[in-house]
């Protein structure tokens, strides 16, 4: 997978300064994403069996010991690549003792070594290791992407002409009765919720004077400053533990349109 499609599959290329997680997506998208990842990570194509890669599997369970000898290897230097590296298939499957375990590399990682999370879900990802990693979600696979693409853009031209409570309001209603008419409630709400990511992260792009692909992202970049761009992206962030946690979609748009008129669009 190339860099630019990562991108696209995570709504931005990921920070390796410290650890990298990722939610979303169904067991063979979140492999594929890991391979990719090693490559961008190691500079040149990284397999999940290569003798500098750790790879940690959902099953059986990692008890705390499998946890903590993990942790002592990445310690190690790497013997053939240029960084050592530790893929955690779903780390929401850890015990609670075996996420302690992990905690104080993940503040502190070995020089030339990273750590790369995934989990279906950011619900049952603890506060404490989502606070140590840089958060990204795969967005789901969908055979309408240009539909969802239009959509979001009209979704977010509608944003920016709300000037009140109760535009916001109404807005958040009409979309959750589109969520209602949908086959997967969740998977619509979190394609419209990575729809928005996306046109954040091109907006950020293009205020850092990066290439952008233009449309609804050049109208953001025009309205928002750059701090309010990231502190958009988020609170959006944010409404997918919403969606995860089955709170009705209506009060998290709410929420997240609300937040918007009140925080970022005056």
């Amino acid at each position: 997978m190339e860099p630019c499609k990562v991108g696209e599959l995570l709504g931005s290329l990921p920070d390796f300064s410290c650890p990298v997680l990722v939610a979303g997506g169904d067991k063979e998208s979140r492999r594929e994403c890991a391979e990719a990842l090693l490559s961008l990570l190691e500079g040149r194509p990284a397999p999940l069996d290569s003798p500098d890669v750790l790879f940690i599997e959902e099953s059986p369970a990692p008890g705390v010991a499998q946890v903590r000898e993990a942790v002592a290897l990445m310690r190690k230097a790497p013997a053939f690549l240029p960084r050592r590296a530790a893929v955690v298939e779903n780390v929401s499957s850890l015990s609670e003792a075996a996420q302690d375990a992990l905690l104080k590399d993940l503040e502190e990682p070995a020089k030339r070594s990273s750590w790369i999370l995934f989990s279906p879900s950011f619900l049952g990802v603890p506060p404490a290791v989502k606070s140590r990693a840089h958060c990204y979600f795969i967005r789901p696979k969908s055979a309408s992407e240009e539909a969802e693409g239009a959509a979001s853009e009209e979704l977010l031209t509608r944003l920016f002409q709300i000037h009140s409570m109760s535009g916001a309001v109404k807005l958040a209603m009409e979309e959750a009765a589109l969520t209602k008419d949908a086959d997967d409630k969740k998977a619509f709400c979190f394609s419209l919720l990575s729809s928005l990511l996306s046109a954040l992260s091109e907006a950020v792009r293009e205020k850092d004077g990066k290439k952008a692909s233009g449309g609804a992202a050049s109208r953001l970049a025009l309205s928002l400053s750059r701090g309010s761009l990231m502190d958009f992206a988020e609170e959006v962030k944010g409404s997918f533990d919403k969606i995860s946690s089955n709170v009705s979609p209506q009060l998290v748009f709410e929420s997240l349109f609300s937040s918007f008129v009140l925080r970022w669009r005056f």
